[in-house]
């Protein structure tokens, strides 16, 4: 699985400085480091499928030996490191931004920022790749563009419907911390992110290369 984590970095090599470039831009701008990383993991996810399915480089890789669930695995894995390399950069840019340009009140982002961009790629992650082996690169910009407008649509929908009920769950929610409602969601969000590996696979390996 290694090779094939690396396999993806190198191909997306320049890809990768150049998202380092945007965390470094969004920082310049005092944008939420929250912000900096979930653009930096949607352009790297998005990218990796883009490269792999307009080289083929699938039709290759069935035709090694390898495991197809392994195949897979490597591009959630593979996600969950450029996550932490995202959060890492954006620390660093900040603390330079801090230290030598003045331009942040802290040397440091806040942990829950942080935490929340992670999850942001966590959860982009674990609706493109299915969408993405089950439709291919062609057609994956169309339905994820459908399926976040659903999205709204449906919070708009369920905004109307609760109206009357917003007291009620704003008072709900105060029982809680920021940090109980942050790690809820993580939860959450880890969950659909093993279940979206888990469906990958079996949709990968019900494919005919």
């Amino acid at each position: 699985m290694y090779s094939l984590i690396l396999k993806d970095y190198l191909m997306l090599k320049r890809m990768i400085l150049l998202i380092t470039c945007v965390i470094a831009f969004f920082h310049i701008l005092q944008n939420p480091p929250t912000l900096a990383i979930s653009m930096a993991g949607i352009f790297f996810i998005s990218s990796v499928g883009s490269f792999e399915d307009r080289s083929n480089s699938h039709i290759m890789l069935n035709s090694l030996p390898l495991n197809r669930k392994n195949i897979i695995s490597s591009k959630y894995v593979g996600a969950l490191i450029f996550g932490v390399f995202a959060v890492m950069m954006s620390v660093i840019f900040q603390a330079v931004f801090y230290f030598v340009f003045h331009i942040y009140d802290h040397p440091f982002p806040e942990v829950k920022h942080l935490f929340i961009g992670m999850l942001c790629i966590l959860l982009f992650t674990s609706i493109y790749f299915p969408i993405l082996y089950k439709f291919g690169e062609k057609y994956t910009r169309i339905v994820t563009m459908f399926l976040v407008i659903a999205i709204i649509a449906f919070g708009q929908i369920m905004m109307y419907l609760l109206k009357d009920q917003v007291l009620e769950i704003q008072q709900f929610l105060s029982q809680f911390t920021v940090n109980q409602l942050i790690f809820a969601g993580g939860l959450i969000i880890a969950i659909i992110y093993l279940v979206s590996w888990f469906c990958t696979i079996k949709i990968y390996e019900a494919k005919d290369f």
